[in-house]
């Protein structure tokens, strides 16, 4: 299993060459993508033919994970090519704006949803944010979990308890106090699972948690960089 680090930021992209939230797996010869924020796009035109692109995932309806969406529907459009998205139903404006499309075969999922795409498995289990959000467990060659945009909860356990792999959103500086984990959750985590890999993403534009992190084995995520999960 593979996975490719598309964008790594949020709420928005660094200057000069930053994309928000979007990364894609290969397993076998399989992908899925996972969220598409802005910039993700053509990043993801670089990484894979698009027409092997048949699979993806919406941990949640922010903008930083979504918006390119609606951007790929003139590519899917062109191409004469249908993808399946599997999220979370929100009677919401943005739900019906970004998924009322032919080129999209909407999938709504909860937490006792399992799904086959291929040689891959998924399953979600929800987590905790400002908005319903889904991580996603990834069953492959090896086990990746990613967990969207959260806060620590007990099911952030749940996930490492079956990961190979964890991408998780835990890169905010010490003291945050928003809705996501910070480093010192990254660290508490990595101490608990010394055996999971942990890649930390969704980083602040002005802060880069690497330094920090360095010392402890927590990966922080680069983008375009492809990661052996």
């Amino acid at each position: 299993m593979e996975l490719t680090i598309l964008g790594k930021y949020g709420p928005y992209g660094k200057a000069g060459n930053g994309c928000a939230s979007g990364y894609l797996v290969k397993n076998d010869e399989d992908f899925l993508v996972l969220d598409m924020g802005s910039g993700t796009l053509s990043r993801l035109c670089n990484a894979v033919d698009i027409k092997k692109v048949k699979h993806i995932f919406i941990s949640h309806l922010h903008y930083d994970h979504t918006s390119d969406l609606l951007v790929f529907r003139y590519l899917l459009e062109e191409l004469s090519h249908k993808v399946n998205i599997y999220t979370h139903y929100e009677d919401t404006v943005w739900y019906n704006l970004l998924f009322n499309h032919p080129n999209f075969n909407i999938i709504n999922i909860d937490e006792g949803a399992h799904i086959n795409i291929g040689s891959m498995e998924l399953s979600f289990l929800p987590m905790k944010h400002t908005v319903t959000d889904y991580a996603v467990i990834i069953k492959g060659d090896k086990t990746l979990c990613y967990t969207g945009d959260t806060l620590f909860n007990d099911n952030i356990l749940k996930c490492f308890d079956v990961s190979h792999c964890v991408l998780a959103d835990c890169s905010k500086p010490k003291g945050f106090n928003g809705p996501h984990m910070n480093i010192e959750d990254a660290i508490r985590l990595s101490k608990q699972y010394p055996n999971t890999k942990i890649i930390a993403t969704h980083q602040s534009a002005d802060y880069n948690p690497k330094d920090d992190l360095i010392s402890t084995g927590i990966i922080s995520a680069e983008e375009g960089t492809t990661y052996i999960i």
